[in-house]
């Protein structure tokens, strides 16, 4: 054969050869990653079903009955005895560590030697009815104590008097549907708004926007009580004579009153605040600045002046 014969076919040899090794490594190469695919997609398939078999409602029912079967407000010794307990768990769970950190939050707490009730009052002044101090317990809860009087948190002190306006959940198109279509006023008056729709905080601020002096919030049965459903502990419908417990502070989430978007970490987390709140308001910063550096003062040497 002539040389350029055999050039030729070596050269035919060659591309063959070529071509043969990027077939093959193309193909190893997109399979590898299928194969990866598939073998992370098992994996996360038994992980899902080992997290779903340990969700069985015997479990959740014992973990909810646990959490609420005894008063827990925030800032109590239940409350902290409850922490404990949820650290322990967390670490039995297997968690390499669950630690508990001090915070010094402004809580509000009810008057329970002058609790919180309203009441009617005739034309001459004289009391005709007026609500429960307490809230009467449901089966199997006479024993329980500490069960905190109804109240809102942060909810303002004091003893209005006015006529009575009902406006629904007092929600801004509840008051504006009173003034603009129905020319009813709220300012002065004491308004009654349900539960429901909307944060009982928001309620309590639109009723202030709209004047009036002050609220009463209740829960409807049409909210809180589903047909052919018994009332708490036989079902979950709330009874006819609880009354919710909340709190209503407006600051979107933002954490303690006295420092909101710092952590409540005391004196020190109060002067960031003061600090950062200085280019805003010079004369209420320096006040707020003073007073803490006095808190310190007292802290440290206590006695002085």
């Amino acid at each position: 054969m002539a040389p350029s014969g055999r050039r030729q076919y070596l050269w035919i040899f060659l591309a063959a050869a070529l071509a043969s090794f990027l077939a093959g490594f193309t193909v190893g190469w997109l399979s590898k990653p299928l194969k990866d695919t598939a073998t992370s997609a098992d994996s996360h398939q038994n992980l899902r079903w080992k997290l779903i078999s340990e969700m069985k409602a015997d479990n959740i029912k014992s973990f909810l009955r646990s959490f609420t079967k005894l008063p827990h407000l925030a800032g109590t010794e239940q409350n902290l005895l409850l922490a404990k307990k949820i650290q322990n768990q967390w670490k039995k769970f297997g968690l390499d560590s669950a630690e508990l950190v001090h915070y010094d939050v402004l809580l509000s707490y009810p008057n329970e030697t002058n609790a919180n009730y309203i009441s009617v009052i005739d034309e001459q002044g004289i009391e005709i009815f007026n609500t429960s101090y307490v809230e009467p317990p449901p089966d199997g809860y006479e024993n329980v104590k500490n069960i905190v009087p109804p109240y809102n948190a942060f909810s303002p002190p004091g003893v209005p008097e006015g006529e009575l306006v009902y406006v629904n959940y007092a929600r801004t198109e509840d008051f504006f549907k009173l003034e603009r279509e129905m020319n009813i006023n709220c300012t002065g008056k004491i308004v009654i708004a349900r539960y429901g729709r909307i944060f009982r905080g928001n309620k309590v601020k639109n009723a202030v926007l709209a004047g009036a002096k002050g609220i009463i919030l209740y829960s409807d049965p049409a909210d809180y009580s589903a047909p052919g459903v018994q009332p708490y502990p036989k079902g979950w419908n709330l009874p006819g004579t609880a009354a919710q417990r909340g709190n209503v502070l407006n600051l979107d989430g933002a954490g303690d009153p006295l420092t909101p978007g710092y952590p409540a970490k005391g004196t020190s987390s109060l002067l960031q605040a003061a600090t950062t709140n200085m280019l805003v308001n010079h004369f209420l910063a320096s006040l707020m600045l003073c007073l803490i550096l006095k808190i310190k003062q007292i802290l440290i040497q206590p006695g002085k002046k």
